[in-house]
């Protein structure tokens, strides 16, 4: 997932400050006269600074402008002065305010620290301030983000009321020095005053946003289970009794999980899954450890774990927890953590699933020294799954640079799972149809993902002698039809569960054109009949909704709030056999969250927590609806094998794929050839195509691994080869085919150029190799090179979509490049007329996402002749604050992209709420114009000699002289074109920052 760095590995992002105090929309707003037995302590700064001063010991580098603190008489109120003007580029620029006592501060009477902050909306133009609070553990990571915040205007200011919670585990034995007010610059040029007044600490939590629930918790499902069948809400289903799995020496409880998922999916209900359940949650902690216990009773029915960060943080928040324990904090410690966790959740009811943001192994560091697991012999942390360079996923496969990081990372995993005392649904190298972690699909071809998957399983499974795990295949929300769901699909030898994930990003009401709802149940439909297909599970592997920038429901304003029971309505249709759907996490109150809180359990019943409580537990008390608790016995006889054994019948045919040389290697010298078969054979053969002809290389078997020799002489055979191939056969059957390159080198590379789209002589895989595409569900578009449209030389690019009303769509091109000495993009493009949100997209290093849209120019609006435009870099502003694209940004330039966004009231969208299109783009690439205004240089339509020219009858050129358009393909020589490094378009884009990559594209 990609919500708001959806899920860096759990406790490893709770400990990531910066992360967390990035990603916090308004906390409670304190507000009204102090209630009978209100305890407070109050700087009203009626009479002077009363102790505060301005404070930058923490600023370090990242905050280089003046700052003062300073008593205003005038106004009664400590002001400010605030210079981030130097840090614009920051995502982190902090300064302060402290007060400091030396006997402590005594936080014991105390819940919440309030405060007024009092704003000028005139002193910045871009970017955002956050607030936050440390005194010792008193506050833990909470921030607040001022200007989404709401606001009251006063006197040409903007008044805010910011609420931040003591942690009351630590208020009885904490007395800090010192309580600091941090007030931190993401991205923001802000330069001028803030005023702060009214600072309070206080025994009553009044917080204006919050509310007591009405609605009780209690459910109506009944489960109930016997040896050979299950009933659900009274209703009976028989268990299967013969099994084909990835494993076909699975533990008997991970059979019999699999028949107990397979008779709930049967049935019209779903167990209701949260990630991190009972590790990580946004209510309060002096409750229980899991926010869905404090609204329900109960831990969720599936309890979501990541191995990312390999567990980082686990150790110390189950010492946190359990006093006498001393796991040590090592990487040892902590998964032996996250499996006494698991195991916890696992005796109260739940089933866990495990996920792993892997990191970008390409940045992973190999430590000297002998080391005890091989996990310690390498530090993963400089770069995670959101960094997208280095060519990973195509350097981690046998025999790839990045395989011994690769198989480390694959032993936290199994030492985890090793210790749960039950089954595990195991989700590896999920979402791969989007481009967002360094697996998906810019980065790596559909074989090459399928052979990282079996791989992955393989090595689990019959190396590491893991047989407590069902395997999960969980892509995004992109396909279609069952044609795009299989294009990556392992195999079914490898999956026992498909699924997808998708989030809801503007949960609206009807009445303006909300389409999640219909997409979401498309997908479901699909996902369904692909998995009855293939005999497999099938379950909505995540989903929630989503409209915050940072991932999560907003605490206020939630305009959808039957949306869990919506959800699980369509998912519990007698036509589908859906077994489980699983929210995100809640980091925290301050970093995002995707199911309501609680703060306060009070007389009755009643809690007082976050606005939809009500709603939340109303899908709770459906009887379509499976907790842990609803689920216990059944799984307690699960683990102690009640179940009557199912026969494990094995998948008798052979299989195979190549680990050497991965899809769309360029070829040029001697190569060796690997492949690995799940069984032995006595034959295999590597067959190898190029220019039409069809060699054929018997490979010699070691074991179920096959290894043949492409030698200088078979190679010069092949000749010149953009579209070459290799196969995998074993008596005469295909197991495997990968494209490759023979004998063509990689022409010299632009640094300016994004693409003219004549590298790759017409041939449609090239250019999808170079550009990879994604869609929002119910989507259509398709990339293809036009040779009639076009602006100079032979072809051009032809953008084909089809959107829903509230649909997108677009491709990428990563690209490593040094723009500092331009000032201007310029391409050709031929607009449609339909004027949907037309996004130009200039991706940086460090997550930077600058955009530019064209629809917004009177020039390009409604326009359908050809133009080309030359838009200056002032022009392009960052999505999440970062101001416009300034000369430092342009030196790290990391991809590029266009995509198109339908606007949902818009006069294109047809009765059947979609709207059609085709745009051309040609020659993209960064020029130094001397402009600093946007230009739209009108072009003819006619076309003259296979070129559209100027409308001064200047401009392109054929580009090959006269003949260069008539001359045939056949007999176009490759080298000719120099064809692109296909291998080199996984990796060029660069990371997102940690909450805002995670959602983007969903949120497209």
């Amino acid at each position: 997932m990609r919500r708001g760095r959806k899920k860096a590995g759990g406790l490893a992002i709770l400990a990531a400050t910066v992360v967390l105090a990035e990603s916090f929309m308004g906390l409670g707003i304190a507000f009204g006269e102090p209630e009978a037995g209100e305890v407070t302590r109050v700087w009203d700064f009626e009479d002077g600074d009363q102790g505060w001063v301005y404070d930058d010991s923490w600023a370090g580098d990242s905050y280089q402008g003046e700052g003062s603190c300073e008593y205003d008489a005038d106004k009664g109120m400590l002001r400010l002065k605030l210079d981030y003007s130097r840090n614009v580029n920051n995502s982190y620029s902090q300064t302060g305010i402290c007060l400091a006592e030396e006997d402590g501060i005594d936080y014991s009477s105390y819940k919440v620290l309030n405060f007024d902050l009092y704003y000028d909306p005139t002193a910045f133009t871009t970017g955002q301030l956050s607030v936050k609070a440390f005194s010792n553990n008193i506050f833990g990571d909470q921030s607040c983000r001022v200007m989404e915040t709401p606001a009251e205007d006063v006197d040409g200011l903007k008044l805010v009321n910011l609420s931040l919670s003591c942690d009351e585990k630590y208020t009885q034995r904490e007395k800090p020095g010192k309580l600091m007010l941090l007030l931190i610059g993401e991205y923001t040029d802000y330069h001028g005053d803030i005023w702060l007044d009214n600072i309070t600490l206080s025994n009553v939590k009044k917080e204006k946003f919050l509310v007591e629930s009405t609605v009780l918790a209690k459910t109506e499902t009944v489960i109930s289970g016997g040896e050979d069948g299950l009933e659900v809400n009274g209703v009976s289903f028989d268990y299967e009794k013969e099994l084909k799995l990835a494993d076909p020496n699975a533990e008997p409880s991970v059979a019999a999980l699999y028949q107990y998922l397979k008779a709930v999916g049967e049935a019209e209900a779903a167990l209701y899954g949260h990630m991190e359940d009972t590790v990580l949650k946004a209510g309060a902690s002096n409750l229980s450890d899991s926010d869905t216990e404090d609204m329900t009773g109960s831990l969720a029915a599936v309890v979501g774990m990541d191995c990312g960060g390999l567990f980082g943080g686990f150790a110390s928040k189950y010492n946190e927890r359990h006093p006498g324990s001393r796991l040590p904090d090592t990487n040892e410690g902590n998964i032996k953590a996250a499996a006494l966790f698991s195991n916890e959740a696992i005796d109260r009811g739940a089933i866990i699933t495990l996920s792993s943001h892997m990191p970008n192994f390409s940045g992973t560091v190999k430590l000297e020294g002998n080391f005890a697991n091989s996990y310690d012999g390498f530090d993963f942390t400089p770069a995670d799954s959101y960094v997208l360079t280095g060519n990973c996923a195509n350097q981690i496969l046998p025999g790839g640079a990045f395989h011994e990081a690769y198989r480390a990372h694959l032993d936290v995993i199994a030492d985890y799972v090793k210790q749960v005392k039950g089954p595990v649904l195991f989700r590896p190298l999920h979402e791969n149809t989007g481009s967002w972690f360094w697996w998906g699909k810019a980065f790596c071809d559909a074989e090459t993902y399928k052979s990282l998957y079996k791989y992955t399983v393989e090595y689990l499974r019959d190396e590491r002698n893991v047989h407590n795990l069902l395997y999960l295949y969980g892509p995004g929300s992109e396909a279609a039809n069952l044609a795009e769901y299989e294009e990556r699909y392992p195999g079914d030898e490898y999956v026992d569960l498909v699924g997808f994930d998708t989030y809801d990003n503007n949960p609206a009401p009807d009445s303006e054109g909300y389409t999640f709802l219909q997409s979401f149940e498309n997908t479901v439909k699909l996902t369904d009949a692909f998995a009855k297909e293939h005999g497999k599970l099938m379950a909505v592997t995540e989903t929630g909704m989503s409209p915050m920038q940072a991932g999560g429901i907003p605490e206020m304003g939630n305009r959808r709030p039957e949306w869990y029971t919506e959800v699980l309505d369509i998912m519990t249709k007698p036509e589908y056999d859906c077994c489980y759907f699983m929210l995100w996490s809640n980091y925290a109150r301050s970093g995002g969250y995707y199911t309501p809180f609680v703060v306060e359990k009070r007389a009755g019943g009643k809690l007082f927590g976050h606005e939809l409580l009500d709603s939340f537990i109303a899908s709770y008390n459906n009887k379509k609806s499976i907790f842990a608790e609803d689920q216990a016995q059944v799984m307690k006889d699960i683990l102690v094998g009640s179940f009557e054994k199912a026969e494990l019948l094995p998948y008798g045919q052979i299989t195979g794929y190549i680990t050497e040389p991965v899809a769309g290697e360029r070829i040029l010298e001697e190569r060796i050839l690997f492949a690995r078969l799940n069984q032995e054979v006595s034959g295999a053969e590597f067959r190898l195509e190029g220019g039409g002809d069809q060699i054929v290389v018997s490979a010699e078997l070691e074991g179920k691994q096959a290894e043949a020799v492409l030698d200088k002489g078979t190679l010069e055979k092949l000749g010149e080869a953009a579209d070459g191939k290799i196969g995998l056969y074993v008596d005469g059957e295909k197991l495997q085919e990968i494209r490759v390159i023979y004998n063509v080198a990689p022409r010299t590379d632009d640094p300016l150029l994004i693409d003219d789209f004549e590298s790759y002589a017409g041939l449609m895989n090239l250019l999808l190799d170079s550009w990879s595409s994604n869609k929002d569900s119910g989507c259509e578009l398709t990339i293809s090179l036009s040779d009639e449209v076009r602006y100079d030389g032979e072809y051009a690019l032809k953008f084909d979509y089809m959107e829903t009303r509230n649909g997108w769509a677009g491709c990428e091109f990563p690209k490593e490049a040094d723009w500092s000495g331009c000032d201007a993009l310029q391409f050709w493009v031929k607009p449609d007329g339909n004027n949907q949100k037309t996004v130009v997209q200039i991706s940086t290093a460090g997550g930077g996402s600058y955009e530019a849209y064209l629809q917004e120019y009177p020039e390009y609006a409604s326009a359908t002749g050809p133009m080309l435009v030359t838009m200056p870099f002032g022009e392009f502003q960052d999505k999440n604050g970062k101001g416009r694209l300034s000369p430092e940004a342009a030196a790290d330039v990391s991809g590029f992209g266009l995509w198109v966004n339908a606007i949902g009231d818009s006069p294109a969208i047809d009765e059947n709420g979609e709207v059609r299109g085709v745009l051309y783009y040609d020659d993209i690439k960064a020029v130094a114009s001397g402009k600093t205004a946007p230009e739209f240089a009108v072009m003819e339509h006619e076309e003259k000699d296979g070129a559209i020219r100027d409308a001064e009858g200047g401009g392109s050129e054929p580009g090959n002289g006269a003949d260069a358009g008539t001359e045939p393909m056949g007999s176009i020589s490759m080298t000719k074109y120099l064809l692109p490094l296909v291998s080199g378009v996984i990796a060029l884009v660069a990371a997102a920052c940690a909450a805002a990559l995670v959602m983007e594209r969903k949120k497209r």
